[in-house]
């Protein structure tokens, strides 16, 4: 882990701010840039009441991308190891260092443990369900990626239900009609050729009947 972590997580790059024209008095803080950079995990009460310029030119920020790659890349590894190495590379004196360490736990689920042979975590709505992310076996002690859930693959609208070989139910633009074809003699490549002789629209009652399943339910019999 680099050792600069900390300050690639909670700071941005350098800029000069437009409206500060003069350097000298734009670096002494107000009392509402005091306030919002102790939220952000720095004092500034226990420090001097001008801010350096390398202060003055960077504004913290949440970059949490480099944290995320080096938990992924530690993947594999026995979790002791990886916090302590962790551990080492920031201080935890500091609220930079614990903030750093706060972040960390949020993306690694550290009390997993097996239900019915599933890896879970208590959730306070659900109870125990899997886990998801980055955790920590409970049986290995290794730093392990739980596998994304697979979407359910939606199954294709039915848009025609055939009835025989010369009536269907097909859906026109969002509406279902009844078709009657009329067989003419085979073509050139032995395929069965037909035209549409009738077509109406379905009643209501039929509708439902398709919607519902009840009639492909009934022809599959």
């Amino acid at each position: 882990m680099r050792s600069d972590m900390h300050k690639i997580i909670v700071e941005r790059p350098r800029f000069l701010r437009a409206r500060w024209k003069n350097k000298k008095t734009a670096l002494r803080l107000t009392q509402e840039q005091s306030a919002e950079a102790m939220e952000a995990a720095e004092d500034y009460d226990s420090g001097p009441g001008r801010a350096s310029s390398r202060r003055h030119e960077k504004w913290l920020n949440e970059n949490l991308a480099p944290l995320w790659r080096y938990l992924e890349r530690q993947v594999g590894r026995p979790w002791n190891k990886v916090y302590g190495e962790i551990k080492e590379t920031i201080d935890t004196r500091s609220a930079i260092g614990l903030h750093v360490l706060q972040h960390m736990k949020q993306y690694v689920v550290t009390d997993a443990f097996l239900h019915n042979g599933v890896v879970c975590e208590w959730h306070w709505r659900g109870g125990a369900v899997p886990v998801t992310g980055l955790y920590v076996h409970p049986k290995t002690g290794l730093l392990r990626m739980a596998k994304p859930k697979k979407e359910p693959v939606a199954p294709a609208p039915v848009e025609v239900i055939r009835i025989s070989p010369t009536l269907q139910l097909e859906k026109f633009n969002g509406l279902w009609f009844r078709v009657e074809y009329r067989l003419l003699p085979l073509d050139v490549y032995g395929q069965v050729q037909r035209v549409i002789q009738r077509k109406e629209q379905c009643g209501r009652k039929t509708i439902r009947c398709i919607e519902s399943g009840e009639l492909t339910a009934a022809l599959q019999r």
